[in-house]
């Protein structure tokens, strides 16, 4: 998770998996927790069981911070060990209804396109960390 003053991404180029009409094929959101996440081998049968350690994470950072703003950012190169691009983009829609259900505003970012990105984090103690369930 970065805490990021600044992200701006803009899709470049599709893959073989790349998620169809993307909504939005680029985006700048300010003052927002930005998830890269990656979804492997070892997920696809605990789909689940990480939905619910993901919304509790990000419950968690939101309270920390008083904050409810997020980017799902998909970001494959995360692994080398990649898992099921259907599973993954399922598992992306859950995860997307289920932060609404919380009254998280998140979005996400196209599943399957090369990007171009910016990052500008805030660079207090809580403002990176890595998770993996």
């Amino acid at each position: 998770m970065l805490h990021c003053d600044a992200f701006e991404y803009g899709v470049t180029q599709e893959t073989p998996v790349a998620e169809k009409n993307p909504e939005k094929k680029e985006s700048r959101l300010e003052d927002v927790f930005v998830y890269m996440t990656c979804f492997e081998k070892k997920d696809e049968d605990r789909v689940i069981e990480l939905l619910q350690k993901f919304i509790e994470a990000v419950k968690l950072d939101v309270q920390r911070l008083g904050k409810k703003k997020i980017m799902i950012y998909p970001y494959a190169h995360l692994s080398n060990n990649l898992g099921s691009a259907k599973i993954a983009k399922e598992f992306l829609e859950m995860l997307m209804k289920e932060l609404s259900k919380e009254g998280i505003e998140a979005e996400k970012s196209p599943f399957g396109w090369y990007k171009r990105f910016t990052i500008v984090c805030k660079g207090h103690p809580i403002a990176e960390s890595f998770r993996e369930y």
